[in-house]
């Protein structure tokens, strides 16, 4: 993983899968690292640039039991010489391949009730507040130093695209490229892809930002919700890895794509490879496999 923030850049490639026409590339950011890649790395880099350059030695950070980000943060904090610990939203024990990944790199996991998890500056106030070493990162990365380190990506292509389509969970990828498009000066146009129930809230978090003539939010592609999918996803996220060798996923990935092809944009376009892909080998996804 590279620590070249300002530099870090991996090739676009053609995207060549059977039923998305056009010229169309992907940027391979899930080649950045094997658990610390696509949007994590992005949203995390300058949240950890500026623990660092805050003297600070151990990040902090909120997540699910099938959390990508808690995982990266985990592997990015070990990479990078510092402790992690996040706070686990879990009314029960819970013991899986994210969690027990986390804590390889060394990741304190302190489990919260739901109705405490509400609750996170509190959280943190409690555990950490007297900390002076600790760093919060919000949940996912969300903030503006995410949006710093996604706008990178605009920064790095070696063209302006007519557009750029991702999956979208939060708005913060979303929002990270908007700003990244109007620092540019580019007319390229944003398409994030709702990957669960949330649509207007990701909507109006683009509102909030003012950005809303440059990325829409694509709704109806969530297949029921977070982490749900069908065998039709199922059988096109086979045959695109099939097609190309790049893992994609039914979580994240495996329904952009869907999108990218539903639509048939025009004009020459970036398909944005958010990695996440470990969730192509939680056990629900592996049994239809």
């Amino acid at each position: 993983m590279s620590t070249e923030f300002d530099n870090l850049y991996v090739p676009l490639q053609p995207l060549k899968i059977k039923g998305i026409e056009g010229d169309v590339y992907i940027q391979r950011d899930d080649l950045i690292h094997p658990l610390v890649s696509g949007n994590k790395w992005r949203k995390l880099q300058y949240h950890i640039l500026y623990a660092q350059q805050k003297g600070k030695s151990r990040l902090v950070t909120f997540g699910g039991a099938y959390s990508n980000h808690l995982l990266a943060t985990a592997a990015a904090g070990a990479i990078m010489g510092l402790q992690t610990a996040a706070f686990l939203r879990a009314d029960e024990p819970i013991d899986n391949h994210y969690l027990r990944a986390a804590q390889l790199y060394g990741m304190q996991l302190i489990p919260v009730s739901r109705e405490d998890y509400r609750h996170k500056p509190e959280l943190f106030a409690r555990h950490f507040g007297e900390d002076l070493t600790a760093h919060c990162i919000a949940e996912g990365g969300a903030g503006e130093a995410a949006w710093e380190g996604v706008a990178g990506i605009v920064k790095s292509l070696p063209f302006a695209p007519d557009y750029l389509l991702h999956a979208s969970a939060t708005a913060t990828t979303a929002i990270g490229l908007g700003k990244g498009i109007q620092a540019c000066g580019y007319k390229t146009r944003v398409y994030a892809v709702a990957v669960l129930n949330n649509f207007e809230e990701q909507r109006h978090f683009i509102q909030e930002a003012g950005l809303s003539e440059i990325v829409e939010v694509l709704d109806g592609y969530a297949f029921g919700g977070y982490a749900k999918t069908s065998e039709a996803l199922m059988d096109f996220v086979k045959s695109a890895i099939a097609q190309t060798g790049i893992l994609f996923d039914p979580v994240y990935t495996g329904k952009a794509l869907w999108a990218l092809r539903d639509k048939a944009l025009p004009g020459r376009g970036v398909f944005l490879h958010t990695g996440g892909s470990m969730g192509l080998f939680s056990e629900t996804f592996l049994r239809r496999m």
